[in-house]
């Protein structure tokens, strides 16, 4: 709370009264203390501390929020979308559509689709169309009947084959003229949905055990197939909605970990809260029922603007996925970005409140502030302030998720 902004309240209404006690019909005498002078001056200080710590906090800070949501969120909104450009600038920059940094000169599958998800979310296809059918070209060329490989552990994995897929089911609505057929993608998509077991999917294609199931992992695939339209499938739709509801019941108080008996994490909850928002009514209605999406944007608006965290790490170690071993592999969450996608869509469903919201808002301008770098003119990338710095410049990654959380906010 701003103290000068205190002082001015306090000492206006202060003064207005002292002065109003002149023309009220009292007999001064009466207001003295055992005949002392000093009465009204005493009486004054008594009025001023009691402005001062009871009504002028209430007013000041509706005044602050006042000016904010007239004049300093509309500057916030408009940095957003500068910084937003700057960082589509910067990405569209780097070569190899996209490696996991800035100078990689080989593109990593995962990051080619995290540049794209990001150049569609942000609605700049028609302004980088060459550049969207060179990047959809380099995963079409890698892709097999299972799915997208990772290239850190040269097999299809989940989370690549679903971030390729959740690309094909937009280029199905709105197409760019990049896939000729989709028939190859619906028969992957079909396996990716095979593939689950109670406890969802595991890192790689292929059927998991209840130990290598993991909710990242686990919501992508549910994403991928959501938006591929599993669930206004005849053959499958019923299955799909049970299982979305049993993983829903599987939260703690709204709120997940990697594994179930993981601590919560900022970057899950975060990804279930907006997985919760983006399904039908109906549904929604059924998951309720054990999940409290509202305990859920609390608890992302603590750890995003009261803790600050910006990014969070899940380290696959030494896993077995039917019969493959994946060695011990880091997997960099840009908590920050989902943080923003899912307290957007709770403010828009009334879950959080608007004081909340401008918090976010007033979080978002301090990482804008303080985690973005201009390498070159018109051009940013982002280093959150908990995150490494690789030796071989920022990450590809961390711009293409930031950049999909600033479209939520705009």
């Amino acid at each position: 709370m701003s103290t000068p902004l205190r002082i001015i309240v306090t000492i206006i209404p202060a003064a207005a009264l002292i002065y109003a006690r002149r023309f009220l019909p009292l007999d001064i005498g009466a207001l003295k203390i055992a005949s002392v002078p000093a009465a009204d001056v005493i009486a004054a200080l008594l009025l001023i501390l009691l402005i001062w710590f009871l009504i002028a906090p209430p007013i000041c800070r509706f005044l602050q929020t006042l000016y904010f949501r007239l004049f300093t969120l509309r500057d916030i909104r408009k940095q957003i979308r500068r910084r937003q450009r700057s960082l589509l600038n910067w990405l569209l920059s780097r070569p190899a559509h996209w490696g996991i940094t800035g100078t990689a000169s080989e593109p990593q599958y995962a990051n080619t689709c995290e540049g794209l998800l990001a150049l569609r979310g942000a609605g700049f296809i028609d302004k980088k169309r060459e550049s969207y059918r060179n990047a959809m070209q380099t995963l079409t060329e890698a892709v097999v009947p299972t799915g997208l490989a990772s290239r850190t552990v040269n097999r299809p994995t989940v989370i690549n084959t679903s971030m390729l897929l959740c690309l094909v089911a937009q280029e199905k609505k709105t197409p760019a003229d990049v896939i000729d057929s989709f028939d190859f993608y619906d028969e992957m998509a079909a396996n990716l949905w095979f593939l689950h077991t109670e406890n969802g999917w595991g890192p790689l294609i292929l059927r998991a055990d209840k130990k290598e199931c993991r909710f990242v992992s686990t919501w992508w695939a549910l994403r991928a197939l959501f938006q591929y339209g599993y669930l206004e499938r005849e053959e499958d739709g019923a299955a799909f909605r049970q299982f979305l509801n049993a993983i829903y019941e599987k939260n703690r108080g709204g709120t997940f970990g990697y594994t179930p008996s993981d601590a919560p994490r900022l970057t899950v909850t975060a990804m279930y809260l907006l997985l919760y928002y983006e399904l039908p009514r109906a549904i929604r209605k059924e998951i309720a029922e054990d999940y409290d999406p509202v305990a859920a944007a609390d608890f992302i608006c603590q750890r995003f603007v009261t803790e600050k965290c910006q990014v969070e790490v899940e380290c696959i170690d030494g896993t077995f996925a039917g019969g493959s071993y994946i060695a011990h592999t880091p997997w960099k969450h840009i908590a920050s970005a989902y943080a923003m996608q899912a307290l957007s869509a709770a403010r828009k469903n009334g879950d959080i409140s608007r004081h909340d919201m401008d918090k976010v808002y007033r979080r978002t301008f301090e990482i804008l502030t303080r985690d973005l770098r201009s390498p070159a003119a018109n051009e940013s990338c982002y280093i959150p302030a908990d995150i490494e710095i690789s030796r071989t410049g920022p990450y590809t990654f961390a711009a293409a998720h930031l950049i999909l959380g600033l479209q939520a906010l705009i």
